[in-house]
């Protein structure tokens, strides 16, 4: 399955999702890139977390290494998706009723520091503020 193929196939995934244009971007940069020649590893790993986060909404860092930001008010949450040959990231809003907002993807460098996640505060800010208007995220 060639990128464009499983950009669809991801499209048709997602439809109960919302997710921001500069996302969907992103992750077309990483298909490319970062993971040219790994995509269908990456999408089963991609497909399974979906449907995780479909079943547990904002419980979702219970499962896997997802995690909540910290000092981000509570509803931003880090979806791991790694294998030996990549470690990427998304970064998904969900509000209180479970709905998640797709906001942000992007390739993981490993290292000694753990991801700094201050550098996309104001990058989740701003994307979600694109679907709710305002500063009143709950």
């Amino acid at each position: 399955m060639n990128t464009e193929d499983m950009l669809k196939e991801l499209a048709s995934l997602l439809n109960s999702f919302f997710i921001h244009p500069k996302f969907l971007e992103e992750l077309r940069t990483l298909l490319k890139t970062d993971l040219k020649g790994k995509e269908s590893i990456f999408f089963k790993i991609l497909t399974t977390q979906l449907s995780n986060i479909k079943n547990f909404g904002s419980k979702i860092y219970t499962i896997d290494s997802n995690e909540i930001l910290q000092g981000a008010d509570g509803h931003y949450y880090s979806i791991h998706l790694q294998k030996s040959q990549f470690n990427v990231r998304l970064i998904v809003y969900i509000n209180n009723e479970n709905i998640p907002y797709f906001l942000c993807a992007f390739n993981e460098r490993s290292g000694k520091n753990r991801t700094n996640y201050s550098t996309y505060t104001t990058v989740m800010k701003e994307r979600i503020n694109y679907f709710l208007g305002d500063d009143n995220y709950e």
